[in-house]
This record gives structure tokens, C-alpha cells and sequence, in this order.
């Protein structure tokens, strides 16, 4: 009988502790939650850049940090297939996240300019797309650090 008494005040505890987490779910999506450092993967896009020799497919991966302001910079290294390799490509920008987790990311490398629509997941991840029809790629983006609610990276 002490065994379940224990283990009811154990479940108890932990449905109380969790309620918050829950509520602060329901409130929507803020910048607040994607301040931090992400990095990121593109799957293979095709791209018509001018400087680029065009239809050949391109992939990246770098890096995003994101401020409490909504201002990012990171950089990314760029394989054009067939053509070349570019590592460590600066860029900045900004972000805005939508109250239902949706949102874009303006930004501008040396070569060029564009805005992608971002969906976030959870505070651990986030998907994005191209909304340029002339250079078409998704990526994923995963936090590697940053603002946590609750002290907690888990969902």
C-alpha cells in the first residue's frame, strides 16, 4: 500500500510539473523560441543563379544564429555540382515567426538575395523552403544551442 501511495505522488508530481510545459505550448510560436544557433542541411536544389552555370543542382550546409531581435548571420559552404566548392559563405538577414509556428527568413549572401518559408517544429528543429521558383531546395534546421523554456531541450 506505501509502494502505490509513493508511486501516486510520484505520477501526481510529475502530471503538476508538466502542466506549464503544456499550457506554454498552446500560446503559439514567438521569436523567443528560435533565439539561438541552429545549423542547417539543404537537400539538393536546382538553382538559376547568373553566376552560376545554370541547372546545375547545388547543396549546403552552415550555419544560423538567430537574436532575441529577429536578426540572423551565419555561413554556409555551397557545392555546385560539377563546378565548385565554396566554403564559409557569409550571410544575414532576419526572421519572423508566425503565432501558428510558421514564418520566413529574409537574407542576403555576396552573390545574392532571397526569402525562404520556415515551419518550426518544436524548439529543436525547423523546416524551410525556397519561395523563389528559379531556385528550388528545402533544408532542415536543427538548434545546437540556445534559449530552452523551462531548462529543458527535450519535447
Amino acid at each position: 500500500m506505501k509502494r502505490l501511495s509513493i508511486c501516486s505522488a510520484l505520477l501526481l508530481f510529475g502530471a503538476y510539473a508538466t502542466t506549464p510545459a503544456l499550457a506554454d505550448r498552446d500560446r503559439g510560436c514567438s521569436i523567443r523560441d528560435v533565439a539561438g544557433n541552429w545549423v542547417f542541411a539543404t537537400s539538393i536544389g536546382e538553382q538559376m543563379l547568373a553566376i552560376l552555370p545554370p541547372g546545375k543542382n547545388l547543396t549546403a550546409i552552415g550555419t544560423m544564429n538567430i537574436s532575441r531581435d529577429g536578426s540572423l548571420e551565419g555561413t554556409f559552404d555551397l557545392t555546385v555540382e560539377e563546378t565548385a566548392f565554396n566554403p564559409g559563405i557569409p550571410y544575414w538577414g532576419s526572421i519572423s515567426v508566425n503565432k501558428d509556428c510558421t514564418g520566413s527568413i529574409e537574407f542576403t549572401t555576396p552573390i545574392s538575395s532571397r526569402t525562404d518559408s520556415i515551419v518550426i517544429v518544436n524548439r529543436r528543429e525547423m523546416i524551410g523552403m525556397s519561395q523563389d521558383p528559379l531556385n528550388v531546395w528545402t533544408y532542415q534546421v536543427r538548434r545546437i544551442s540556445g534559449l530552452f523554456r523551462f531548462g529543458r531541450d527535450d519535447d
